[in-house]
């Protein structure tokens, strides 16, 4: 009994190695690369004119916000050994929610990347005409309202329970409140995305061999570079939501005290997986396209030759000024 309560606690003391080093590792470079992914589809021309520009935009902010706060208490509670949602009700009731529905947007975002690549690459003309930048904005804000509207109950039952002088636990007042964010998360996070993205991947596959066939341009690169994307999401949105579901179906059954910390383990590892993927697509682009990695350092060198260019007309000096204004 001795040796599983000291495995068992070795067991979670690796979970905590694992949000010290791996997590912070996530947050700082998927917060770069968000930040990057955002600059890139926002100000280089090539890209910023391509229909799923705003798909990824949006889903990088998702992104953000997501990991950031998701990620960031749980080390920041390693670390310090303080829950934040424990010590300040703001976050008790804010935290969760934005996680969650932040994440959820992000993934909803891709989905809507995955779908105006196939009907972009589709031969139908008419088909690649859906996607206009006007309704391409109107799906972005009916996600952005749509998920905070469905976790809104998690800030309006969340609260505070004291459990000793001075000491607060953050849970909510209904126990079917949590369950209910459980499933949501399920449905929005891991199942609908990753069935949307596996069937458009597929038919987007499809179209991007007779692409191929026709004409190689820019569309048959990004294509490619989002298919490699697609692949990844897959692959730990898949694993990571079985796992979920077997976690919340076993939820009353009796447990070891050594099968839960392995259980919590694992489950620690595939949403590290998520977090890892989910911060991954600029890095992405930059490893798998050579021509992504062209637009991106043609632009940030005609930006220094404009600034080396602006420096020295900035100063004229006034005598010349004023043989410009006599001639």
């Amino acid at each position: 009994m001795s040796s599983d309560l000291s495995t068992a606690l070795y067991l979670l003391s690796v979970g905590d190695r694992l949000y010290q080093t791996v997590g912070l590792f996530i947050v700082l470079y998927s917060t770069v690369g968000n930040l990057c992914n955002c600059f890139a589809f926002l100000c280089i021309p090539a890209l910023n004119k391509h229909p799923n520009a705003l798909f990824m935009i949006a889903a990088s902010v998702g992104s953000l916000i997501f990991i950031d706060i998701g990620l960031s208490s749980a080390i920041i509670r390693v670390w310090s050994e303080n829950k934040l949602a424990d010590q300040w009700l703001f976050w008790c009731k804010i935290g969760t929610w934005l996680t969650y529905s932040s994440g959820c947007f992000s993934f909803m975002c891709s989905c809507f990347v995955t779908l105006g690549q196939y009907l972009i690459t589709s031969p139908k003309l008419q088909w690649q005409r859906l996607i206009t930048r006007f309704r391409a904005k109107l799906m972005i804000c009916v996600a952005a309202i749509l998920w905070p509207l469905i976790f809104i109950p998690l800030p309006i039952y969340y609260k505070h329970t004291s459990t000793s002088l001075n000491t607060y636990l953050c849970t909510s007042s209904l126990p079917v409140i949590i369950t209910y964010g459980n499933y949501c998360i399920i449905i929005g996070y891991y199942f609908l995305p990753v069935a949307f993205i596996f069937v458009f991947f597929c038919l987007t596959w499809f179209n991007l061999r007779q692409l191929l066939r026709r004409r190689k341009t820019l569309e048959t690169v990004v294509t490619r570079m989002m298919l490699i994307q697609m692949s990844i999401l897959l692959m730990s949105g898949i694993p990571a939501g079985i796992y979920f579901c077997y976690i919340l179906i076993t939820q009353y059954s009796k447990r070891t005290l050594l099968r839960a910390a392995y259980e919590h383990l694992i489950m620690l590892v595939l949403t590290m997986f998520t977090f890892l993927t989910n911060g991954l697509t600029f890095w992405v682009y930059c490893a798998v396209s050579k021509t992504f990695r062209k637009h991106l350092t043609d632009f940030i060198g005609r930006w220094k030759f404009c600034r080396r260019r602006v420096g020295p007309v900035a100063i004229v000096p006034a005598t010349r000024l004023n043989v410009l204004n006599l001639t």
